[in-house]
């Protein structure tokens, strides 16, 4: 009975702690920021193409982020590209992530988990070759900056924990 009460009381203390730290982020998560979340292996994007969904952000500013749930490193670069989204909340800057997850339902989990804002896809394995090809991504975390005419900028941009990332973006704004 002992036991009993203690495993209640602790699942009732994780719940609250649980429930308070959602509502706390909840509240210092600027409105403005959104999750937009593609999985690019639905029949539905069976055609799109890595150009087609840059293209969808033309006039903006690009900071591309190739990750996935797995990668510690990308996972711990994640509170510093939310950072840098309210940094540039409503100015022409968008912050599209590349997760090369295989598995859709643990790049969800992680995506809900770290509370991540910005345009997120899925890669189907075209697009992931395209990306591959293009910009030799071998390793993640990897980035990189587009300016607004959709030139690529630096294929090896730096990581959103670097404080000179904020002015490689102002530079092209």
């Amino acid at each position: 009975m002992i036991k009993m009460k203690k495993k209640i009381r602790t699942t009732l203390l994780v719940l609250t702690l649980t429930i308070f730290s959602f509502f706390s982020f909840a509240q210092s998560v600027p409105a403005e920021l959104e999750t937009n979340i593609i999985d690019l292996n639905n029949p539905e994007y069976a055609n799109t193409t890595f150009d087609d969904i840059i293209a969808k952000y033309e006039g903006k500013v690009i900071y591309l982020d190739f990750w996935a749930s797995w990668c510690g490193p990308c996972k711990r670069e994640m509170p510093y590209s939310h950072k840098l989204q309210e940094t540039f909340l409503n100015k022409d800057v968008v912050f599209v992530y590349f997760s090369s997850d295989k598995n859709a339902t643990a790049w969800i989990s992680t995506v809900e988990t770290l509370n991540l804002t910005g345009e997120h896809y899925l890669s189907s394995l075209a697009v992931k070759q395209e990306y591959g090809t293009r910009f030799n991504v071998r390793f993640i975390p990897r980035y990189v900056l587009i300016d607004k005419k959709g030139n690529v900028v630096d294929e090896n941009a730096k990581r959103p924990s670097d404080p000179s990332t904020v002015q490689d973006i102002e530079a092209l704004l």
